[in-house]
């Protein structure tokens, strides 16, 4: 019990020392960022004509760099820190506080849905309607590209970053891609390792999404791509 007390106890300093943004974008690399991005960025360079491009849970808007600065890259998160980090980053970029789930995005306006390494931060009981709205957003010939840590309890280097990882819903891949499959045709999947095992997936809508109630605040958006 000691062991395990001291352990939390590492994890909550560890988790509040990377809450400061600067430290959290400089702790993604360490553990394989840019080289996760990279692979990315080989998938989806076919989708860089794209004019309008949402990130779930963007964060800082670390993925921003993949496409031009032409193009409208709105990057939604719930952490006001991290999108006054991006604002600094992209003076020019679309900072969106909101919760990822309920929206002020007009339905079908979005030509790419981001959802990276979001999905293990969220609970069951708000996966689905993650998904869900991503759907309503995303134009009919659109794109949602989806990427998660997966839980793999072969890879012993994987355990040990789901130890200090600050998401609580670590899910098997045939998890994941079941649940996404529901919303989507999944078009490509894939899975690749650097030091954590990813998945990642590309969809196109199959099913119609129900329009969501939201209650949201922006940060430097554009009115052109929110609801009346």
């Amino acid at each position: 019990m000691t062991r395990m007390n001291s352990l939390m106890k590492r994890t909550k300093i560890l988790h509040r020392i990377v809450a400061n943004t600067w430290i959290y974008d400089h702790a993604q690399l360490l553990v394989g960022a840019r080289q996760v991005h990279n692979h990315i960025a080989a998938q989806i360079a076919y989708l860089c004509s794209a004019t309008v491009v949402l990130d779930l849970g963007g964060g800082t808007g670390t993925l921003r760099r993949l496409w031009p600065a032409t193009r409208a890259y709105i990057c939604l998160d719930i952490d006001l820190q991290k999108l006054r980090r991006f604002k600094r980053k992209y003076p020019d970029g679309i900072a969106l506080l909101s919760d990822a789930t309920h929206s002020p995005i007009r339905s079908g306006s979005v030509d790419v849905v981001l959802c990276m390494v979001v999905a293990h931060h969220v609970p069951d009981s708000l996966l689905i309607p993650l998904i869900g709205e991503s759907g309503r957003v995303l134009k009919r010939t659109g794109r949602f590209i989806f990427m998660d840590a997966i839980w793999n309890p072969q890879r012993w280097i994987g355990r040990l970053l789901w130890k200090y990882d600050r998401g609580s819903y670590p899910r098997t891949g045939e998890v994941l891609l079941s649940t996404l499959s529901h919303h989507y045709t999944i078009t490509r999947s894939e899975r690749f390792s650097v030091f954590h095992e990813y998945i990642l997936c590309i969809g196109t809508r199959c099913l119609a999404q129900p329009s969501l109630s939201t209650h949201s605040d922006g940060v430097g958006y554009s009115s052109a791509f929110m609801k009346d």
